[in-house]
């Protein structure tokens, strides 16, 4: 068996993820440059759109609406025009990081895949609809807490103790996320064996079973890490702005001083999510390729068809 399938550990994935991506770096950095200005020009244009929609919807009010539904009739706009392009975006660019990771996996040439994302986006967003369907419960019951709680003032929430609070949105927030875990694998099993909608979910469902919480706590452990990193990324620079404002003797307002490079700590987050957007896609890459070895026996599958392309090499020479 090749050392590089055989079945990870959590330590092993993590390794594994930076291996691929410095084998990938330059590829995974263009991909998601091109694919990234592509859609901010896009949603920039539906921004402009936006815009003028939510002049058109104050000015058929005639300048006296109701506030509350006119806040309602805006979110719906907002999220009647920007949401959908952010979403392909967002499952774009997951789909090619997933590709280009499976291509350094199998030890194929790197290049683009342009091709082969597009030709999956509409298995992807099928499962993103399923993935949303299945989500639906979740946000039913948020937005009639935010419903009610608009509508009177906050007065629905403010009638509960603080601690109440933050207990129940802690609770609400935990259960989702575990529940979330089930999606974990459906975008790959979308692109790579071509499923639709629900189907996506249950098979990854399938290849999470006997392995759901130690996945699930991976997941949670990379996504701190990333956090961790980026956060640390924009407090640095900040430290040593405040450092050289007081080697040269200025005055520091550390409030000022983070108001004033909120521009710079923004282009360093827009930097930090190029460089790391990657590293979610092929983490999520080789968890399902790791579930396939330890499961489905992708090792040898991979092993065969590795031997298949020597010898149609050898046949040719």
């Amino acid at each position: 068996m090749h050392r590089d399938y055989l079945p990870m550990n959590a330590a092993a994935l993590m390794d594994r993820v930076f291996d691929l991506y410095k084998a990938t770096f330059k590829t995974q950095i263009a991909f998601a440059l091109i694919i990234g200005i592509i859609s901010f020009m896009l949603i920039m244009t539906l921004s402009i759109v936006l815009a003028f929609g939510v002049v058109y919807v104050y000015s058929i009010a005639g300048g006296s609406y109701d506030y509350d539904n006119y806040i309602i009739m805006v979110v719906l706009l907002i999220f009647a025009i920007i949401l959908p392009p952010y979403i392909i975006w967002m499952y774009l660019s997951a789909s090619g990081h997933i590709l280009i990771s499976k291509q350094a996996f199998y030890n194929q040439p790197v290049e683009l895949p342009f091709r082969d994302t597009f030709n999956a986006l509409l298995r992807v967003l099928t499962s993103a609809i399923a993935q949303l369907l299945l989500t639906l419960p979740w946000l039913i019951l948020m937005a009639v807490v935010i419903y009610f709680s608009v509508g009177d003032g906050f007065a629905f929430l403010g009638s509960l103790h603080p601690f109440y609070i933050t207990i129940i949105g802690l609770a609400f927030t935990i259960f989702y996320v575990v529940y979330s875990n089930i999606f974990a694998l459906s975008i790959p099993v979308a692109i790579f064996e071509k499923r639709l909608f629900l189907s996506t979910v249950t098979r990854s469902f399938e290849l999470l079973k006997g392995y759901f919480w130690k996945i699930l706590g991976l997941r949670l452990l990379w996504a701190l890490i990333v956090y961790l990193f980026s956060y640390s990324t924009q407090s640095l620079i900040v430290t040593v702005i405040a450092v050289i404002s007081m080697i040269t003797g200025n005055l520091i307002d550390l409030g000022a001083l983070w108001i004033n490079t909120g521009t710079l700590q923004f282009y360093i987050a827009l930097l930090v999510g190029i460089l790391m957007g990657p590293m979610d896609g092929i983490m999520t890459a080789l968890i399902y390729f790791n579930q396939k070895i330890k499961k489905e026996g992708l090792d040898i599958e991979i092993s065969l068809e590795r031997l298949a392309g020597t010898r149609g090499q050898g046949a040719q020479l």
